[in-house]
């Protein structure tokens, strides 16, 4: 499970990278190291607000948490799906099919849990590039308001990652996010070296917390045992 992330590019750089459409200065964006559900995020996608599809690819700003459109609005909504069961759960079957996205991240926590309690440990690709997490997102309505959300992919732990928590998100490397929202085309699990890891300070457990001494490794004994 991933519970929260990091976001610090800026939105122009993340428009080059994965080769959208220009951002609007409107869209909100403050840069976070410590990024929580209910936050808006921008998502990336080829799908417009009603379903239309191809559209040029563009970010717009999604709330973290699925809130289906047939569903009662909610403060308690679903942050991760899994991709081994996402194509028969009711709640986000009709959202894989038709309303893919991606969420950039400069990385994401997860948790160890040890004789001295959990320990966050942060994770990044490591080539430096930005993360591509997929997601699946819907539009809801009661027919004043209007609000779009969306929730992680997650599965199986790969060999880098697999020593802190047995899932990760699912990343999605530059050449597989064509497939990813034209096809609902999941990608294979990252190869080994992919991501790099290391211990980080149990600050980051406080959701109010914000700087970017949360993503320094941790530099103590723990640290040394582990390899980081």
């Amino acid at each position: 499970m991933c519970g929260r992330f990091a976001l610090t590019t800026p939105l122009r750089e993340l428009v080059n990278f994965f080769e959208s459409e220009p951002v609007s200065d409107l869209i909100p964006f403050e840069p976070s190291w410590n990024i929580s559900p209910q936050k808006l995020l921008p998502v990336l996608t080829e799908t417009g607000v009603h379903g239309e599809h191809p559209i040029p690819r563009h970010f717009r700003p999604m709330r973290w948490g699925f809130q289906p459109s047939w569903g009662t609005k909610s403060n308690q909504n679903p942050i991760n799906a899994r991709r081994e069961t996402i194509q028969q759960k009711p709640m986000f079957r009709a959202a894989f099919e038709r309303r893919r996205g991606l969420v950039p991240a400069d990385g994401w926590y997860e948790w160890m849990t040890t004789p001295q309690g959990k320990t966050p440990w942060f994770h990044t690709r490591a080539d430096g590039e930005p993360c591509g997490l997929a997601v699946v997102w819907d539009s809801w309505t009661d027919g004043t308001h209007h609000m779009e959300s969306w929730a992680m992919l997650t599965q199986e732990a790969n060999e880098d990652c697999s020593n802190v928590h047995h899932r990760m998100p699912v990343l999605l490397e530059r050449g597989e996010v064509d497939d990813w929202l034209d096809k609902a085309s999941l990608p294979n699990l990252p190869s080994e070296g992919t991501v790099r890891n290391h211990p980080v300070s149990r600050e980051v457990n406080r959701a109010g917390v914000d700087h970017a001494g949360l993503i320094a490794p941790l530099r103590t004994l723990f640290d040394q045992e582990y390899g980081s």
